[in-house]
């Protein structure tokens, strides 16, 4: 009945008469149905049904109809039905699905086909809207409905219209949707991924959860093969469906999937079959956890185990070239003191005898002092990484003299494994640039790192090489309050081995006597790098399972320790060229003529 529709001005008059048409049949249907402006979106029509639950017309006429949707901030928590985490707007998700519609027909009248019939339809579920006309004051109430959107066009005269069809959501089936929701949403956002499978393997379903973890949309991940998802685990997957197809279930059963950026992520997996009343194959019900946590626990106990049994190894062989050092010494020591008695037996003892007897026991001597020593630095270097404190005695000295005895303590016959010298020659050159002849500093303590250096060149260098301890004496400058002694030993040998140092801007350092490479010996690996842990490691185990090689290897590392307490700090220069160069600088506040009471301090000339 025309009637029923409220005067339109005369530009709408043919949109009027071509929607009174349509609408007049279903005016009786319990549907709510509204023709739209599919460019405005402002009501254009509505049928019997829609004025009795939403109220008259002229009240929506004059804005977009998708207002009348309610606003989520709008809406009271207390009477929306649970919808779920992530949900679009109620009024944007209905203004959308207006638009999908409208859209598509006006891009057919673009496209020069305006008499062409739109298929387009979609519907949306549980809308929140504003009604008017279902109580006599005409309060606002809001109710919710389904709704289902077309489009149609009248041929002859052009005019379009998008169709909203509506149903009312009733109370109980609104209560069994909030409950139906809260339920969906308690499968699709659950903190654990789950889907299903039938029987060829096909994904039929999966939660938001498991689409977040691979990182695909339900169109890429649902439908297709589960295989294509873990195409690293194939020869699994099809021995896990063999299971399930037994009636059998599988528990934590680790699967690697291949995300959609084609990373790889560890998975367990639980499943059992849900069968249809036929007892045929109906579905997988499958629960998937992350597993990357296990796997790198797994990862750290491995390491664990591995690092302690290489620990064990090399602490094995730590003692046995330890109690090999100490067992030589001894059994010389025992012959030599079998000589000497056998020699003290006789009655002829002239002075031949006698000084073969006091070299053997000067022999025996000197290594058992070195077993001794050795001993100490093994037993310090452990108290030293423990954090203990030497302690020392300073006390003034002449650099020359203790240069000398420095060079005169090193025992060839003790370094190399031939037990001669291999023609190497070992120097000390003092170079005075103005400083002080006299040091004051822990003597024995510097003797100590002296000899641990040149006894390291002299077992490194290659035969016929060169060993050259320096010493250098600076005055008191514009920039330093105090003296210093500059001490470096120099070979022309193979350097050092990997992992011994560390670059030195890594750990604070500042470089010295303009160096920009300088490197401080002792430092401690990466201890966040496996890589860098494994390769030193390696290295000190072979180092030690190694026949080549004499000493236990803690030479440098006590040396570095001994450095530090005498105010320095032991370098190694990696621009040195053909060989190695370790140094370290001491302050030394001592002014010319004090010292020893038999020293003799003239001032050092350049050599």
């Amino acid at each position: 009945n025309p009637s029923k529709f409220p005067s339109m001005s005369s530009n709408n008059s043919n949109l009027l008469q071509s929607t009174v048409q349509f609408l007049s049949l279903p005016n009786t249907c319990p549907l709510t149905i509204i023709a739209l402006d599919p460019t405005t979106g402002k009501p254009i029509s509505v049928n019997s049904t829609f004025e009795h639950i939403f109220g008259p017309l002229y009240k929506f006429q004059e804005w977009e109809f998708c207002n009348a949707a309610c606003d989520d901030d709008e809406s009271s928590a207390a009477t929306k039905p649970a919808t779920g985490g992530g949900e679009v707007n109620n009024r944007i998700k209905f203004r959308n699905a207006i638009h999908k519609v409208s859209n598509s027909f006006l891009h057919g009248i673009n496209s020069h086909h305006p008499h062409s019939t739109t298929n387009t339809t979609t519907t949306i579920r549980n809308i929140e809207m504003l009604t008017l006309g279902t109580n006599e004051a005409g309060l606002p109430i809001r109710k919710y409905f389904d709704w289902t959107i077309g489009c149609v066009t009248e041929e002859e005269g052009g005019v379009d219209a998008v169709i909203l069809y509506g149903n009312l959501v009733n109370e109980v089936e609104e209560s069994n949707r909030a409950r139906d929701a809260e339920l969906i949403d308690f499968f699709q956002n659950a903190p654990i991924a789950m889907h299903w499978l039938n029987s060829d393997g096909t994904v039929l379903w999966a939660n938001q959860t498991e689409l977040n973890v691979l990182g695909y949309t339900a169109e890429e991940y649902i439908g297709q093969p589960i295989m294509n998802f873990c195409p690293d685990e194939k020869e699994l997957v099809l021995e896990i469906f063999q299971q399930l197809g037994s009636g059998n279930a599988i528990a934590d059963v680790p699967v690697r999937f291949r995300t959609k950026d084609g990373k790889i992520v560890h998975l367990l997996i639980d499943s059992n079959v849900a069968y249809k009343k036929d007892g045929s194959f109906g579905h997988t019900r499958c629960f998937i956890r992350d597993d990357t946590a296990r796997k790198i626990r797994d990862a750290r106990v491995q390491l664990l185990l591995d690092e302690n049994e290489r620990s064990l190894r090399m602490l094995d062989s730590f003692l046995s070239r330890t109690l090999h050092h100490i067992m030589g010494p001894l059994h010389a020591l025992r012959a030599t003191c079998d000589a000497v008695g056998d020699r003290l037996q006789t009655q002829s003892f002239d002075a031949k005898e006698r000084e073969i007897s006091v070299e053997l026991l000067e022999r025996a001597s000197d290594t058992i002092s070195g077993s001794a020593r050795m001993i100490a630095d093994v037993s310090d270097l452990a108290r030293f990484d423990e954090g203990a404190q030497l302690r020392t005695k300073f006390t003034p000295f002449t650099l020359r003299n203790v240069g000398v005895e420095a060079i005169e303590k090193v025992r060839f016959q003790d370094l190399r494994m031939n037990g001669g010298d291999d023609g190497i020659s070992v120097s000390v050159k003092f170079v005075g640039e103005g400083g002080s002849s006299a040091l004051n500093t822990d003597r024995q303590v510097l003797l100590r790192v002296l000899a641990h250096l040149l006894e390291n060149s002299v077992r490194e260098v290659h035969p016929g090489g060169n060993v050259t301890l320096q010493i250098t004496s600076s005055p008191p400058s514009a920039t330093k309050s105090e003296g210093s002694v500059l001490v470096e030993v120099m070979d022309d040998g193979k350097g050092l081995p990997p992992g011994t140092c560390l670059d030195a801007t890594n750990n604070g350092i500042i470089p010295e006597n303009g160096g920009s490479h300088r490197y401080a010996i002792g430092r401690h690996v990466n201890q966040n790098d496996p890589d860098e842990l494994q390769k030193a490691r390696a290295e000190m185990e072979e180092g030690l399972r190694s026949l080549k090689q004499n000493g236990v290897g803690v030479g440098l590392p006590v040396s570095y320790h001994l450095v530090r307490m005498l105010g320095g700090d032991l370098r190694h220069d990696a621009e040195f060229s053909g060989g190695t160069r370790i140094w370290f600088t001491l302050p030394n506040k001592i002014e010319d003529g004090g010292g020893d009471e038999d020293d003799q301090y003239e001032l050092l000339e350049t050599e």
